[in-house]
């Protein structure tokens, strides 16, 4: 690597090039003793800038010429290098005994330094120490390992990385050993709110709790205080005093709402910063128009295409205005009463599934869709909002990766056959109709995985990779609409959007639903679906909302569980008295609005590229704007009438293709037709035998062919029972069967490391 010849300025500490990187300088020796230092000092340090990096530039990527500086010469034969930073360090004989020379370096921009691992390089660091007169001391080394150290740190990396001077960086370092002093007693502290609902603490227990997340921690801490005094404790819930039942009975039922109140304690003092934060800076306005417009499409996308399955499957009582209505009407109920704004409420797969499973029931047993459909919404909010009362929320340790990985690859099977069924629908047309189906449906799938693949890729800007690839989906549809055209002389089924334009209805029924037309057996048994769509309600929410605030992803007003179950609870009872689609949180779109908000940069990490999040903007104004949007294409009918019904179909196989390529399901499902060799340097396949890998793959996709026959009803010769209106049930039984079965064939550390520590 040469390093141009560069002229340099100094300003407020900071070295800026002409080519657009800066350089920030702290220095560990101020004052050196001997001519000999002062040279060292003075040639590194003082003189001109760049013999500093072309130090580095010998030193890392040179090691067989000298370095030299001033009187002192060395060979720089050493180096460590991790995700962003590169360590190089050696000993010269010329420097004082006692004085060392420590340079930090931060780019303004990450680039490729060379890196063995062909990861980007954001700082670089020179150690120099004189060498120590016992030989197999390496004083150098091992202070190259300290500052290792501190940039393997994530909270010490990111406040390097926002640090504008030397004092700020000093300071972060005092914060990392302050961290390092305090991690006895955080982790005592967590041990005793991970003793939720019990008292074993061996690693093969399958009854212990564990979570990474500082938020889950802080969810049981509040309730196990509180447990304490009403058990009359000393400070410490010890659950060996106190029967299982009654640790149960209290937990949900003696403290009602306390987490709710925790949560709005927590999150309310930021509620105005959630609208006013970073608005006078101006990359976080660009921020907030990108993440505004990924959202317009990537979440009002989704609605039209799920009213055009939903008005197939109930025949227009549900439809494509009706849909978009929910985006926008429950969505902004959302963005502005919920505890965490990152959250993106939307329509998902299970809502669809169980709407056509409701409407097939309700044609067996001769009832009105729309009322049953709404009272069975307004039984699964009262559930929902008895979760957030009864404080669920410190359940969600049990869940686990288990049980949502398979919901996601069920997911996935459900859109395929959504388009398998389309396509054996149009074969009896003709074969021109099935040839334009493959055209434009496959072409939207391929058009779209190739944009998303952008993001990962060395094309274009940085910029301009993470734009492609976060609209990508969207951007196919409007790709292959035009594409559509080229078809001309033969008819494309387009999008029917009927009405004139306004807010009616698909039907022109009233907007709010005749929920007296059923009767009072039939309301009562509209709760037994209820019940069990609230389960699904519950994990899905509950996962999603742990995923988001996981601790990487850089979040700091705080989480809110049970506040955002409320929320979710209340606005289905508001979709069912409207007759609209209910909305829970979905996956990916809630993280990668997280993503969208934050400074990340790409880091390599075990073999393969990763992203880290640097800063993170919790606010509502995306959100908010893409609701409104969905509030507001209702009214462009004409650009709705445009959509060919094909290329719809295509972004249903792609949403079904991102579930399992996003999934790590799918990842170990490959495993099983992988040669041995050629295994990824994943952390399971490190620290878990390959055995125990396939095993646990093979029983998750024995469950998930099981909820999938369930789900479509395999029994066809049923006329009162639909199978379809249990598999929330099935799902759920997936929790306990992970606690009681295979806690039996793996150790729990295993099975930590499968499940990746939810």
């Amino acid at each position: 690597m040469r390093l141009p010849s560069l002229s340099w300025t100094w300003r407020h500490g900071t070295r800026t090039m002409r080519s657009g990187y800066s350089f920030d300088v702290w220095k560990s020796a101020e004052n050196w003793p001997g001519a000999p230092g002062r040279s060292v000092r003075r040639q590194l340090l003082g003189a001109e800038p760049p013999s500093l990096f072309q130090l580095a530039q010998q030193g890392l990527n040179m090691p067989n010429e000298d370095a030299i500086a001033g009187h002192a010469s060395g060979y720089w034969t050493h180096s460590i290098q991790g995700p962003s930073f590169i360590i190089g360090y050696t000993e010269l004989a010329s420097l004082p005994r006692g004085e060392e020379v420590v340079a930090v370096a931060r780019l303004a921009q990450p680039l490729n330094a060379g890196a063995l691992n062909n990861s980007l390089t954001r700082f670089l660091v020179l150690v120099l120490t004189p060498e120590h007169e016992t030989p197999h001391v390496r004083r150098a080394s091992e202070m190259a390992r300290v500052f290792a150290s501190l940039f393997a740190d994530e909270a010490f990396y990111d406040e390097a990385v926002e640090a504008s001077n030397r004092v700020e960086f000093l300071a972060a370092i005092r914060r990392f050993l302050e961290r390092q002093q305090n991690t006895a007693l955080e982790r005592e502290a967590y041990h005793r709110a991970a003793r939720l609902a019990t008292t074993a603490t061996s690693d093969d227990s399958p009854s212990g709790v564990v979570s990474n997340d500082a938020t889950i921690r802080d969810t049981i801490g509040i309730m196990n205080t509180h447990l304490d005094k009403y058990f009359k404790g000393n400070g410490y819930l010890n659950l060996d005093m106190v029967p299982r039942w009654k640790y149960w009975l209290a937990l949900f039922f003696r403290f009602p709402g306390a987490l709710m109140i925790a949560d709005v304690r927590r999150r309310l003092p930021h509620y105005l910063s959630d609208w006013t934060a970073e608005w006078n800076r101006p990359r976080a306005l660009g921020k907030y128009f990108f993440a505004s417009v990924f959202l317009m499409f990537t979440a009002t996308l989704p609605a039209i295409v799920f009213g055009v399955i939903t008005n197939r499957t109930t025949h227009g009582q549900i439809g494509v205005i009706e849909c978009l209505f929910a985006q926008g009407v429950l969505g902004i109920g959302f963005a502005l009463f919920s505890a965490q704004p990152l959250m993106v409420n939307m329509i998902t797969g299970p809502t669809v599934v169980y709407i056509q499973v409701l409407y097939r029931w309700s044609q067996k047993l001769g009832f009105a869709f729309l009322p049953f459909f709404g009272w069975t919404g307004i039984w699964m909010g009262i559930f929902v909002m008895s979760y957030a009362f009864m404080n669920t929320s410190t359940l969600i340790p049990y869940l686990g990766r288990f049980t949502d990985e398979i919901f996601q690859t069920f997911i996935g099977i459900i859109f395929m056959q959504y388009w398998f069924t389309e396509f054996v629908r149009v074969a009896h047309t003709g074969y021109e109709q099935v040839l334009l189906l493959l055209v434009l449906s496959l072409g939207t799938l391929l058009v779209a995985l190739l944009l998303v693949s952008v993001r990962g890729s060395f094309l274009l800007r940085p910029t301009l990779r993470t734009i492609l690839g976060d609209i990508g989906p969207a951007l196919s549809v409007f790709i292959m609409t035009g594409v559509s055209y080229a078809f001309d002389p033969i008819d494309v089924p387009r999008l029917l959007v009927p009405g004139p334009i306004g807010y009616g209805t698909t039907t022109g029924r009233p907007w709010i639903v005749p929920l007296g037309d059923l009767s009072v057996g039939y309301i009562f048994l509209a709760m037994v679906p209820g019940w069990l769509l609230s389960l699904i309600v519950f994990i899905d929410q509950q996962v999603c909302t742990y995923i988001v605030e996981r601790p990487e992803n850089r979040l700091r007003k705080g989480t809110g569980y049970s506040w955002n179950l409320f929320v979710t609870g209340a606005l289905a009872i508001l979709a069912s008295i409207l007759g609209i689609p209910w909305m829970y949180a979905g996956l990916p779109h809630s993280l990668l609005h997280v993503y969208a908000l934050a400074d990340i940069e790409d880091i390599e990490l075990m073999g393969k590229r990763c992203i880290r999040v640097i800063h993170t903007r919790e606010v509502r104004i995306a959100a908010l704007s893409a609701y409104l949007f969905a509030l507001l294409i209702i009214l462009a009918k004409p650009a709705l009438h445009q959509l060919p019904i094909y290329v719809l179909y295509g972004f249903i196989l792609y949403m079904g293709a991102a579930s399992f390529l996003s999934n790590p399901l799918w990842d170990r499902f490959i495993l099983l037709f992988t040669q041995p060799t050629k295994y990824p340097p994943t952390h399971y396949v490190r620290r878990v035998p390959m055995s125990h890998v396939h095993l646990y793959t093979a029983v998750q996709v024995i469950l998930t062919i099981i909820l999938f026959f369930v789900a479509v009803n395999f029994y066809r010769g049923a006329t009162l029972f639909n199978t379809g209106l249990i598999f929330p049930l099935v799902l759920f039984l997936f929790i306990p069967f992970k606690w009681m079965v295979l806690y039996r064939w793996f150790p729990r550390r295993e099975l930590r490391v499968l499940e990746n520590q939810l």
